[in-house]
């Protein structure tokens, strides 16, 4: 299953148009930028010093930047994503789930937040919280792939529960025994996340 962030001009722009680079190199997806020494000099608002340690993956700096500003701004709903990324980098990821949680609550229309909350439910083993996670952010944002591929990934998984039912249950035990045979190397590809 796979962990977004939050889509670039979708939601709150125009700051999270950084987002996605910043949190994508803190995970090594993009290779970091060479600073000039116009932009070294700079001193920008909160959320680029927060971009700027994120990008240079200065952890520590980021997360004592993201606590003393929701110190004053306790609700701003992309410092605590980037709270909650950063949480999992640090592999806290219980911390990480409280905030997402908090996060679907105050913020229900963040396909993002709901997305990288089912990911973590479904890491739980509580596949149907993840899929209606996964619903409720396509629900915001039909188009969101990475979304539906998660919510297909939690359907492999419940239809492998219902056929292990039906087999407990008498159900033809050669036709379970087949769908259950070729259902098993798909649903070795849904246990990855980058």
């Amino acid at each position: 299953m796979r962990m977004t962030f939050f889509s670039i001009g979708k939601i709150f722009a125009p700051r999270l148009a950084l987002c996605a680079l910043g949190t994508a190199v803190m995970l090594g997806s993009l290779p970091a930028q060479a600073q000039t020494s116009t932009a070294q000099n700079f001193q920008g608002t909160p959320h680029d010093e927060v971009q700027k340690s994120l990008v240079q993956r200065n952890w520590t700096k980021a997360m004592w930047l993201i606590d003393g500003y929701l110190e004053n701004k306790p609700r701003d709903p992309q410092m605590r994503f980037w709270r909650a990324r950063l949480l999992q980098q640090l592999q806290r990821d219980d911390e990480a789930f409280d905030v997402y949680v908090q996060l679907s609550q105050d913020y229900p229309e963040l396909s993002e937040v709901q997305n990288n909350l089912g990911v973590m439910l479904a890491a739980r083993g509580k596949i149907e919280e993840a899929q209606q996670a996964f619903v409720h952010a396509l629900r915001n944002n039909p188009s969101y792939a990475i979304a539906h591929e998660n919510l297909g990934d939690v359907l492999l998984h419940l239809a492998k529960r219902s056929y292990l039912k039906s087999q407990e249950t008498g159900g033809n035990a050669s036709s379970l025994n087949n769908k259950l045979s070729s259902l098993q190397p798909v649903l070795q590809l849904t246990l990855t996340s980058p």
